[in-house]
């Protein structure tokens, strides 16, 4: 059964909406502005008196000889017009003191014969800055594995051509496919690598172990007399060449930091897993500091993590820089689908 509702409960449920609101008629003209609208005008200079009300909305827009004004005028033309029912725009609105974005977004409706337009601005500057953020560190990390990646290269075929050249000679023949197998992996993981800084995205998910990955990874990494040992496994989807990078960083941490015959454990947690070692540790400040900020240059610690963190974000896992059990550093990945455990 339907019923009329009071003017003043939507004048309520309007006011109670937590961002700015304006409806238009067929015209243009503006009918009505929330509270949040009008705080907004206070809070920016705003200088009309009503706030825009019964002012035209498109003229506005027009008068302003500003691009993205236009194009809101523009499509808020062919909403009222009845050529389409809603559209939304992103657009900058930069006060004097910072940055600020907005979505605006239009949505047509019909009374007594009549079209209106309902006009919303949304905050979404802090989305916006996660956004530039994320491509910040997206652009220098694929500036430093480019610079990595041409610089290893060109030793990397005088590797291959040595190894070409002794195995025409009279040597132990395992020698040589060692060096050789060595050299096409480091070749894949540069060519990995810079696609994924490039990306920023995983294109090969498929069951990996636990086990397997990180002993695969601490062969391929110089340890030293350094120790691994593996509390418990688990198999779970992730890309197998980067799940390989992210412990070659975190094996390859250890051990520089840590000292040559550091111990370096890795097992599960309920939803993820951890690689943690006895070294020296990182100071509470410190850890926090790698955690969140950007790549450093300087830093083999720093950009090492910043790898990491990048292949974890990639794969909608997040990880913990944690003191471990005897004060040394311990590292959380969270976040991993179940698959298939075994302890």
């Amino acid at each position: 059964m339907y019923s009329v509702v009071d003017s003043d409960l939507l004048q309520v449920a309007f006011e109670a909406l937590p961002f700015e609101v304006a409806l238009i008629d067929t015209t243009g003209e503006i009918l009505f502005v929330n509270e949040k609208w009008k705080a907004f005008g206070d809070n920016n200079s705003g200088t009309h008196d009503s706030y825009w009300v019964e002012e035209n909305y498109l003229s506005i827009c027009h008068r302003s000889n500003d691009p993205i004004a236009t194009a809101v005028a523009n499509a808020l033309s062919a909403l009222l017009a009845g050529d389409q029912n809603n559209f939304q725009l992103e657009y900058p609105c930069h006060p004097p003191d910072g940055q600020r974005w907005f979505l605006l977004e239009a949505t047509a409706v019909t009374y007594d014969n009549a079209r209106y337009a309902i006009v919303t601005h949304i905050d979404i500057t802090a989305r916006k800055e996660a956004e530039l953020q994320r491509k910040t560190r997206t652009d220098q990390l694929e500036t430093i594995v480019s610079i990595l990646s041409h610089d290893l290269r060109n030793p990397l075929s005088i590797i291959h051509g040595y190894a070409e050249e002794l195995s025409t000679q009279d040597v132990d023949t395992e020698t040589v496919t060692a060096i050789q197998e060595s050299a096409d992996r480091m070749a894949e993981l540069i060519d990995t690598t810079l696609k994924f800084a490039r990306t920023q995205s995983i294109d090969d998910l498929t069951q990996v172990s636990l086990e397997d990955t990180a002993m695969d990874a601490w062969a391929q990494t110089p340890t030293a007399n350094a120790s691994l040992e593996i509390e418990a496994t688990r198999s779970f989807m992730a890309d197998k060449q980067l799940l390989h990078q992210l412990f070659a960083n975190l094996f390859r941490n250890a051990v520089e930091h840590g000292g040559s015959s550091v111990t370096v454990w890795v097992g599960t947690t309920t939803d993820g897993i951890y690689i943690e070692d006895n070294g020296s540790g990182i100071p509470a400040a410190k850890r926090d500091q790698l955690q969140e900020r950007d790549v450093s240059r300087d830093s083999k610690t720093g950009l090492g993590l910043a790898i990491v963190r990048a292949i974890v974000i990639a794969h909608d896992w997040s990880f913990a820089i944690l003191e471990g059990r005897e004060n040394g550093t311990r590292i959380e990945i969270s976040g991993i689908p179940s698959s298939i455990n075994s302890n």
